[in-house]
């Protein structure tokens, strides 16, 4: 059936979610970040971000639509009004680690073979986030521009690069702002040709 044949990861609900609210006429985004809903750890997430006249930007994981996903991992809240504490925007995520708060393996893909976690995949989501925020929505684990593939390789100039974009995205969004800073930042603009890593 139909409803059966949907196969694909956060990103493509996320997507396929945002597509059909803006169809409708509501105002809607993606948002790159951390969920810490999906095991111990914050780990990579994409979810829709939405326009509530009444209480403003939502979040929203159209992959808990599901009833069994939501009860395979214990979700406890609507998953039309994701809490901000349960997903991190990457910008929030890089602000808590660049203030010593957090440990910057605590986000990431745990993946066995090759932990994609640390504070470089941090602040490449911080990228994706921004793009997304611009209605360039990329592949999860695409990357391009400065950053590094391990955290020994991060030098403190590049991560700074990271600061202002992480700061105009961790709260409420000034789109002129993030326009802006898209539109003139060679290194956060989505350039024709990415490496991907998925």
């Amino acid at each position: 059936e139909p409803a059966d044949r949907f196969v694909g990861g956060c990103r493509d609900f996320s997507l396929l979610h945002c597509s059909m609210l803006r169809h409708a006429g509501v105002p809607a985004r993606i948002r790159v970040g951390f969920a810490d809903y999906f095991g111990p750890h914050y780990g990579d997430h994409v979810v829709t971000e939405y326009w509530d006249a009444g209480r403003g930007w939502l979040l929203a994981d159209a992959q808990l639509a599901d009833p069994m996903v939501a009860v395979a991992h214990g979700i406890d809240f609507d998953p039309m009004d994701v809490p901000r504490d349960r997903f991190l925007v990457a910008g929030t995520a890089w602000r808590a680690i660049r203030s010593g708060g957090a440990d910057p393996r605590a986000y990431g893909h745990q993946n066995p073979v090759r932990p994609l976690v640390g504070a470089w995949f941090v602040a490449g989501s911080v990228r994706l986030d921004v793009a997304a925020l611009n209605k360039v929505e990329t592949l999860l684990w695409d990357i391009w521009g400065v950053g590094a593939d391990r955290d020994e390789d991060f030098p403190e100039d590049v991560r700074a690069l990271f600061d202002l974009p992480a700061e105009l995205t961790a709260g409420e969004v000034p789109f002129d702002a993030v326009r802006k800073l898209y539109a003139d930042d060679e290194g956060l603009r989505a350039p024709k040709t990415v490496t991907s890593l998925a």
